[in-house]
């Protein structure tokens, strides 16, 4: 059973876009028992792509829109867009130093690798060699997720969707596309998929995450629209977790390692990018096997994004892009559902404090 007074003082958050025509696309937060309130210090056109605790600062957290970075410096109750960013970048990840809580990268559209060593205030450009793959009718790939390794400072990962893995082996000076194990994986039948261009190897490149662990350290876990995969020889192949073999669908567009629990995860799997159907799925064993993990409620739509609470490793939550939060604070035993105001534009990240 939960603590009810670590539940009541539980803050969550959703990030939106605007998808549609008077839509808010920004940044919602909710305190546990109470309502969604938007963000008064984000423009409800920023487009949140990304909601991020400081593991270390626990007043601290960012957002990566579209329009900016956000910091919030007192648990979310206001935030400030910082200053001095290149206004032809998008933002889409930010990701926190394990070894220096100062030290942190942010992923951007066009692809491109930004670098903080002031906690956030201020950024400089890392250098890139990751050009777009295809001509993809949205415009722009997007780096939308970043990774340490757990042991080897030098050596970072980062996707884009839909431009595939990268690699620093620099500490993050340097970043290189590194196609060779998904062009592989992409001679297979299975795994051959093309929605924006006319190259069937497009599907593998269509990456989502990327994310690493201490119980296996030389481990990558790649996700793209087709399932979870891993490499652990740096990219150059990779291995077909087969999560199709557990879940009806295997569209997979998020995956988080609970806390102090590294060999448990957390992903979710729908139809495509829009459905009517999506759920959670945990694996204890780094993905080898796999159970539904939400089955107590109903996705009415893709869930597009999953979180995990940095500390408890029984705090997870997600969103669906129709705007159904789900969260639970017992492992998965129990779930609430808070839908997002009606207003609020498809949804694609969550976090909880």
């Amino acid at each position: 059973m939960y603590d009810q007074e670590a539940m009541m003082n539980r803050v969550l958050f959703a990030g939106t876009a605007v998808t549609r025509e008077g839509a808010v696309g920004s940044l919602y937060r909710l305190e546990h028992g109470k309502g969604w309130e938007k963000a008064k210090d984000i423009a409800d056109d920023a487009a949140v792509q990304a909601i991020v605790p400081h593991p270390e600062f626990d007043q601290i957290i960012f957002a990566a829109a579209r329009k900016g970075i956000y910091k919030s410096e007192d648990r979310g109750q206001t935030w400030r867009r910082i200053e001095g960013l290149d206004p032809g970048f998008q933002f889409w990840s930010i990701e926190v130093d394990p070894r220096n809580p100062n030290h942190l990268f942010a992923g951007t559209s066009p692809i491109g690798v930004f670098e903080s060593h002031d906690c956030g205030e201020t950024w400089t450009a890392c250098e890139v060699n990751n050009p777009e793959r295809f001509a993809i009718r949205f415009g722009a790939s997007r780096a939308m997720r970043l990774a340490f390794h757990p042991t080897d400072e030098k050596i970072l990962y980062g996707i884009a969707e839909i431009n595939g893995f990268m690699l620093s082996l620099d500490g993050g000076k340097t970043w290189n596309a590194e196609p060779r194990g998904l062009l592989e994986l992409a001679k297979l039948e299975h795994l051959r998929s093309k929605i924006e261009t006319d190259d069937d190897s497009e599907g593998m490149f269509d990456a989502h995450v990327v994310t690493t662990t201490p119980a296996a350290p030389d481990s990558i876990f790649y996700i793209c629209r087709l399932g979870i995969f891993e490499s652990t020889d740096l990219g150059k192949t990779f291995r077909d977790l087969e999560v199709g073999k557990y879940a009806p669908f295997a569209y997979c567009r998020d995956l988080r390692i609970a806390a102090g629990m590294p060999e448990k995860m957390y992903s979710c799997f729908s139809i495509a990018s829009r459905s009517n159907a999506g759920a959670v799925y945990t694996s204890d064993d780094l993905g080898k096997n796999w159970r539904r993990a939400d089955a107590q409620v109903t996705p009415l739509s893709t869930i597009m994004g999953i979180n995990a609470h940095k500390h408890d490793p029984e705090g997870v939550i997600s969103v669906t892009r129709g705007g159904q939060v789900f969260y639970t604070f017992d492992g998965a035993q129990s779930w609430f559902e808070k839908q997002l105001p009606e207003n609020a534009g498809d949804a694609f990240c969550v976090a909880m404090i």
